[in-house]
């Protein structure tokens, strides 16, 4: 189980990624999720070939 102390350095860290991100959503550094899933789903597809 999660202690407190555990949950409190978790959402610290959430906290921070967040406060990183923001900035960067705001000044349109980002890009639509649907075109990063399909980027990653054809890496991982060549890598799966290459390993055939």
């Amino acid at each position: 189980m999660t202690d407190s102390a555990d949950l409190e350095k978790r959402f610290a860290a959430l906290d921070a990624a967040l406060a990183k991100g923001i900035p960067d959503a705001g000044a349109g550094r980002v890009k639509p999720g649907d075109e990063v899933l399909d980027r990653l789903e054809a890496k991982y597809r060549a890598m799966a070939e290459r390993t055939k």
